[in-house]
Parts: C-alpha cells; structure tokens; sequence
C-alpha cells in the first residue's frame, strides 16, 4: 500500500535522495551517489498502481486535528486555513501541514523531501515534467545581476535573507494542441519613381491583398494555477518543450510542487488567444514588400472538430470544441515580497534561466545618488572656475 507521501532513499546509504539539476540525476548528499530517475521506475509503477486502486491512506483535514490558521503550515504556505491538510512524514512520523494543492515539499522537522501521493491521483497526475536545469547557484547569480541592474533597489532586495526566501517549485500547465485557420483583406500600397531628360515620372499603384492559411500549434502552455500571475508566467517564456519527459516523481525529490485549481476548461480561453494572436502575426508579417498596408479585415477561428479528440482523462483531454489538452509541470523560481504594503514579484525559468519581476525604487538611494552627483558637479565647476581666475 503506497504511503501517504513518497521519498527516495539512496540504496548504498538510506540517505534521502535529491533532485541535481546539473548532474540531471538524483543525488544522495550524504554519500555523493548518483542515480537517473529511471532507476525508481519500478517504484513509482507500483505507487501509480496503488493511486490508480485508490490503495493508500489520505491526509486529514487541518481543521479537524486542531490547525485554524495559514500559520500553522509547516512548509511556508500562506492560504485559507480551511484548505490546509495534515499528513504523516514517511522518514520522522512528524506532521506535515500544507495546502490541498501542494504536490511535493519537505518535512520542517527532519528535512526530508516528500512527494504527497495522494495529490497525483488519476485526477491530478501530470503526463509530461521538464526537470529543472537552472539549480540555485545560478538562480541566485541570476537574482544579483537582476537587483545590480537597478541601482534604487531597497536594501532589503539585496539581503541574504531575500535569496534564501525564494521557492524552487513545479508549478502546473495545460499543454494545447490547436489547429487555427486564418484569413486577411488588405490595401497595399507602392510608389515608383523614374525619369528622363525631361520629365520626372511617378507611378502609384493600389493593390487588393488576400491572405489566408491554416496553422497547427503544439503544445500550447497555459499555467493552471490560480496564485500564479499569468503575466508573469507568459514572460518567463519560452520553455524548449522539446525537452519533455514523460512524468516521474524522482524529479520531485528536494523541490516544492502544486497541482493545478484551474482545469483545462478553465484556462481554454487563454489558450485560445494566444493561439489566435500568433496565427494573426504569421497572417501580418506575410504582407511584405508595400510601402503602406491598410488591414481591412482579419479574421481567426479554431478550426473545429466534428466531435472529441484524443482520448478522456486526466492526461489527455479533449474540450467540446475539440481541442486537446495535455497536463505538464514545469520549472519556475519564484518570490513573493511585500514591501511598504505593496506586493513584489521575481521570477526564473527553471529551465533557461529567463528571469521578469520588479522590485520598488529606494527614495533614500535616489536621494544619495543625487546629492552625491550634485557634490561631485560641484566641485568640478569649482576646480575649473579656481583654474581660470588663476590662470
């Protein structure tokens, strides 16, 4: 019977197993062992098998065993206490108290890095997982060249403390397959000029222009959790989806992860936007070679399927309007700050390393800066006003 979470132990020492991105294996920290996730293949079989049988024992609601507040999480979550759950660590038997979206975190009391099965039922197990590449020594050179590049950023953006806040998570994504189709009137315009020994010609022409075309987009993402702000999640972007694996729980192993609260119908409209709004720029960009274009119409539609695709699931699903979604986890540093009541975001793809965020400017450092550049300036004028009265 599966437990109610899932570590890894290292089988030269019993040590836990953690996920090292630049080794790109599961890493004993204890004994320095190496091992591809591939090895606990069987394993994880076997806890699928369990979660698929509905063969394991399930948390507790907080509430009943006594937590009323977002403050008794143990693992830094900051939510609705009505949605806060309690599990059994496998390695210390201590209590776990987090969020009923937590897929993996780890045991405050002994450290252990747990993956909480039963948030990868048959509902909520991804299909896809890019593990993270990017591991918190460049996060944090990424984070310092970030807060550098602003030189107003308040001290507290540059403390050691504020690196140390910073989540590595998997965070969830729907994954749309989508077929568009396109079409485009427009006005073009050109104006050609030539000559002779007497006269000077000019030749306007107006052209009608006609675009249409079909596009197939793979893969689509769209992140499906409702705590992540979508605009950042578009910036981070992209993820080479070529990189994809099928899912495993090892990768899991020392790193946070959340299933998703929005399901794929949820998040279909965003979708279907973006989706739109490439085939609309591959539709602009093929009017080329005019001086001046007036757009007259543009239309872009999905194309629609005379009933479901693929297959029903929680890996694969189709929508009414024949789109497939697949369910993925991919890579994301993030930090939450707020600061003088106002909340500040920083974000890295796990993957690339491609960071977004803001951070608030210091009055008190921009007061330094130009009061210093005022003494400086003025002792300058100084210099060069004593230089030629002396002269």
């Amino acid at each position: 019977m599966a437990g109610q979470n899932k570590t890894y132990s290292c089988p030269s020492c019993g040590g836990d197993l953690r996920w090292s991105p630049s080794a790109h294996k599961l890493i004993c920290p204890f004994c320095g062992s190496a091992f591809a996730a591939e090895t606990f293949s069987q394993q994880d079989q076997q806890t699928a098998a369990d979660l698929d049988q509905q063969n394991y024992p399930k948390g507790e609601e907080a509430s009943a065993m006594g937590y009323t507040s977002a403050q008794d999480a143990t693992d830094d979550t900051a939510i609705d206490p009505a949605d806060l759950r309690t599990y059994s660590c496998s390695s210390c038997g201590a209590q776990i108290v987090t969020d009923k979206t937590t897929v993996a975190t780890a045991c405050a009391f002994c450290g252990s890095p747990v993956v909480l099965t039963e948030q990868l039922d048959t509902t909520f197990r991804p299909k896809w997982i890019i593990p993270f590449k990017i591991d918190r020594a460049q996060m944090e050179s990424i984070y310092w060249d970030y807060v550098k590049s602003r030189p107003f950023t308040p001290g507290a953006f540059r403390a050691r403390s504020q690196i140390e806040k910073i989540k590595s998570i998997y965070l969830p994504f729907w994954l749309y397959n989508m077929d568009m189709k396109g079409s485009l009137t427009a006005k073009g315009e050109r104006t050609m000029t030539s000559a002779d020994s007497h006269f000077i010609y000019t030749t306007h022409q107006v052209y009608d222009i006609q675009r249409a075309g079909t596009l197939t987009l793979a893969k689509v993402p769209v992140d499906a959790s409702s705590r992540s702000p979508d605009d950042a999640m578009d910036s981070i972007e992209p993820y080479d989806l070529s990189e994809l694996q099928p899912f495993s729980m090892g990768y899991l192993a020392g790193y946070l992860a959340e299933r998703y609260d929005q399901d794929e119908k949820t998040c279909y409209e965003r979708a279907a936007r973006r989706a739109g709004q490439t085939m609309a720029n591959i539709l602009n960009q093929s009017v080329a070679g005019f001086e001046a274009v007036q757009i007259t119409s543009r239309q872009v539609n999905e194309v629609r399927s005379s009933g479901l695709l693929g297959s029903a699931g929680a890996e694969q699903t189709a929508l009414a309007s024949g789109v497939r979604a697949e369910y993925a986890l991919l890579p994301v540093y993030l930090l939450f700050t707020k600061y003088k009541g106002q909340d500040y975001l920083f974000a890295v793809n796990g993957q690339t390393g491609k960071a977004v965020g803001d951070v608030p400017s210091s009055a008190g450092r921009q007061l330094s800066f130009f009061l210093a550049v005022f003494l400086i300036m003025t002792a300058v004028l100084f210099l060069v006003a004593r230089f030629f009265l002396f002269a």
